[in-house]
């Protein structure tokens, strides 16, 4: 995972290839939120999540593709 900075900050990583793009949003005691959102640490734009990275994925590829690492969308 990439270091921390002022984006990750109140949020937990998700599982996975994905986990330095996208984090669930915590509360003031470090709990988190809801499993059901999860947010983009780049634009803070937030998704459904349902165990699913299809959505989150198709994000990276329209809304970032020069900043993302190619080995998301192909390893």
């Amino acid at each position: 995972m990439k270091s921390n900075d002022d984006s990750r900050a109140g949020h937990k990583a998700i599982l996975g290839r994905l986990s330095d793009y996208f984090g669930f949003k915590l509360s003031e005691n470090g709990s988190v939120l809801s499993v059901e959102n999860v947010y983009c640490m780049t634009n803070q734009k937030a998704f459904a999540y349902h165990r699913s990275n299809t959505s989150l994925i198709h994000h990276l590829q329209r809304a970032h593709d020069s900043k993302s690492d190619p080995c998301v969308f192909i390893c």
